[in-house]
């Protein structure tokens, strides 16, 4: 669930509360100046005392949250997507905007006016206004979970309570960087093999389709046998020309099938599964699970973010539903008084160097040093898979190209071969 994190009145000071109701509000000042703004409170009452604290008198409110998330799904179809690019421009500048000691309204303000992206300038101006009107900054983000995610939330929230908002911010940059370079390895791993995969397909649609019907009426009536890889080649044409309709739906079932059972539980747990069976290619969907649970980890450790609570961000953001469901049951363990390392070694998907270096961290106290060196490993071991992947692939395709050729070829030329020598006769 995506989580929203609303400030609130309290008798020991501020607490954090999930999904607490965001209110825009209308207030006048002991001079009876009109002020306005959105703070978080439970209700109506709670919200007037908390402006009340402020010196300022409600005059107007409305509850924002159902308004606001209407706006951002409209703003997702009139305006670009949001990249990961952008936030890491926002985090950077607003590192340095706290670290230089400039107030965070003038900062954002300058933001908002030099950001190209549409969207992303009314979420930055959406975030000013909130902070303006009395939110905190994690409390402003957390309103906007399509661009900010919870753990980015947490992060700053972390950072507010030790007051250091400014090197959270830096250790975020750091950590979305980070997630760049991972899906630019991800995309490399699995776009390559999936467009030679489809010039294959277009190449043999070609030849069955269109090439061979062409031919085939030659061939038969040339009267000599047929050897089998021609008789192979004319049964596949026919099959295409017959029933390309077949093929068509089959192919566009498996998709949608694929895409439907995605959105399952069960069926992303399957998927998952599969994924990481595959030979060469699940080594790589499990180093780059591991690599996300030690980077995400590791940075909400080092916020000081409960173990729990870190363990259940961590959850939602591995990428698979196996290394997901093994980390749930490990927080239920946890919480039970068992240590990380031992629950982590039950669940069978974790690597040895995982288990071994989390278990160091655990008797040193050390875990910060023991989770950076996790992640060490794995930033080396992603792109070297990554390389492997295609030294496998590469010659596969070579050869898968070659067979694909010189079948055709064969198919084609045996028989006016054999026609040629029974003419010479």
């Amino acid at each position: 669930m995506g989580g929203r994190y609303y400030p609130r009145r309290s008798g020991e000071g501020s607490v954090w509360e999930l999904s607490m109701p965001q209110f825009a509000y209308k207030a006048r000042d002991i001079e009876g100046n009109l002020v306005k703004g959105a703070v978080g409170a439970p209700d109506e009452g709670e919200l007037a005392t908390l402006l009340k604290e402020r010196g300022l008198y409600l005059v107007h409110f409305k509850e924002e949250k159902e308004k606001k998330e209407k706006k951002a799904s409209l703003g997702s179809i009139s305006f670009g997507k949001i990249k990961r690019r952008d936030l890491i421009e926002f985090t950077i500048h607003l590192a340095t905007v706290l670290s230089a000691g400039i107030p965070i309204l003038e900062g954002l303000q300058d933001l908002g006016d030099k950001t190209n992206n549409s969207r992303f300038r009314g979420i930055i101006r959406s975030v000013r206004e909130d902070i303006h009107g009395g939110s905190n900054l994690s409390s402003a983000l957390s309103r906007h979970p399509e661009v900010f995610p919870q753990a980015y939330v947490n992060m700053v929230k972390a950072g507010e309570a030790s007051g250091n908002v400014d090197m959270i911010l830096k250790e975020l940059t750091g950590f979305l960087e980070w997630q760049e370079e991972l899906s630019a390895n991800v995309r490399k791993a699995s776009v390559y093999p999936l467009m030679v995969l489809t010039a294959v397909g277009i190449l043999l649609t070609i030849l069955f389709a269109f090439a061979f019907p062409r031919i085939i009426g030659i061939l038969q009536g040339m009267r000599v046998p047929l050897p089998l890889i021609t008789r192979v080649a004319i049964g596949i044409s026919t099959f295409f020309r017959d029933y390309w309709w077949l093929i068509f739906l089959a192919v566009a079932a498996g998709v949608v099938g694929l895409r439907l059972a995605g959105k399952t539980a069960k069926g992303r747990l399957w998927i998952d599964k599969l994924k990481l069976r595959l030979p060469v290619v699940g080594d790589l969907a499990r180093k780059v699970a591991l690599s996300r649970f030690a980077h995400h980890l590791g940075l909400l450790w080092r916020a000081g973010i409960d173990i729990s609570q870190a363990l259940t961000l961590v959850e939602g953001v591995v990428g698979n539903q196996v290394i997901a469901e093994a980390i749930s049951r490990t927080r239920e363990e946890v919480l039970a008084g068992e240590s990380l390392s031992r629950s982590l070694a039950k669940r069978g998907q974790f690597s040895s160097l995982v288990i071994r270096m989390i278990s160091i961290g655990e008797v040193s106290g050390e875990m910060d040093g023991s989770l950076s060196k996790v992640c060490q490993y794995y930033d080396q071991e992603v792109p070297a898979t990554v390389k492997k992947i295609f030294s496998v692939m590469e010659p596969l395709i070579i050869v898968l190209l070659a067979f694909v050729v010189l079948g055709a070829a064969l198919s084609m030329y045996l028989p006016l071969y054999t026609a040629l020598g029974r003419l010479g006769k």
